[in-house]
């Protein structure tokens, strides 16, 4: 039974500062979740003995107990809480080594799916897409950026919507999505609430959606015709980004090799040259090259 299941069925045998108690769980069920006893007390302007006796009043053995109840469902969120408490009493070369064991199981997990016909339909629809619009915010939406610019040589236009400039911006431009454009979207635990709801706008638009999340259980699946799953997990941070890159090196790989001809990959080499460091005495950079600020003066 849930904490407010187990208010209700008690509560017309709490007495008036237990009642007081119990509204303010109720009301704040997810800074109850990370409070202690005397945070709690002080949060209800009670005692710690008071707290004690609404624990048990509900039919709980102490408050270990209560708050076993109070972090149903904030599991997920309060995870990076516990990983750095954790994390606080292990020595720091310890937490070094099991970084990078992480880093390399993660690379491991995702290289599994190499089979999965994601990668290729994924390479297709970008190359295919009018636009590609990129929904992400916080570590998402900065794993995205990165993912945008390598696709440059790949895509016709691209549109950013990491709320740089205010989720009313991104609705707008969501708004001018359509059948010929791509969405790709990104979230990790904690997922975002704002990636979801724009999610349900760009499919109203009849926008393909591929998304970029660790699992099945994301509410991104239900939203997107494709998903790209990646392991996410990381014995300190709240979420790890490295099979984020290794998917996105996987789809530019493909683009590379079957999307681009080796013509192509000369032309854009040449444009680029000027802007290239050479220590050749033989081969000298460009002189046409674009004059930094600094230099003109």
């Amino acid at each position: 039974m849930n904490l407010p299941a187990l208010i209700e069925a008690q509560w017309s045998r709490l007495t008036a500062n237990q009642q007081k108690i119990a509204d303010f769980v109720l009301t704040n069920p997810f800074p109850v979740a990370t409070m202690g006893i005397e945070e709690l007390a002080t949060a209800t302007e009670t005692s710690t003995a008071t707290i004690t006796r609404f624990v048990k009043a509900l039919g709980l053995n102490g408050f270990t107990e209560f708050r076993a109840h109070a972090v149903q469902g904030y599991q997920s969120l309060l995870k990076p809480v516990e990983n750095i408490d954790r994390a606080r009493h292990i020595p720091p070369r310890r937490v070094i080594k099991d970084a990078f064991k992480n880093a390399l199981s993660q690379v491991q997990t995702v290289a599994k799916q190499a089979d999965n016909p994601v990668w290729e339909s994924a390479a297709m629809r970008i190359q295919n897409a009018q636009r590609i619009a990129f929904l992400g915010f916080g570590v998402s939406g900065n794993l995205l950026q990165l993912f945008a610019d390598r696709l440059l040589p790949f895509s016709r236009a691209q549109i950013m919507l990491t709320g740089e400039n205010g989720m009313e911006r991104v609705a707008l431009k969501i708004a001018g999505l359509g059948p010929e454009d791509l969405l790709i979207a990104m979230a990790l635990p904690r997922y975002s609430q704002h990636t979801v709801d724009f999610m349900k706008l760009a499919r109203g638009r009849g926008t393909y959606c591929i998304a970029v999340t660790d699992g099945a259980h994301s509410p991104l699946c239900a939203l997107s015709h494709e998903q790209i799953f990646i392991p996410a997990d990381h014995p300190v941070l709240h979420s790890s980004g490295i099979a984020a890159l290794a998917a996105f090196e996987t789809i530019l790989a493909v683009l590379a090799a079957h999307h681009q001809s080796v013509s192509d990959a000369v032309s854009m080499t040449r444009f680029l040259m000027p802007y290239f460091y050479a220590d050749d005495e033989q081969h000298p950079q460009s002189k046409t090259r674009t004059t930094d600020v600094s230099e003109a003066e």
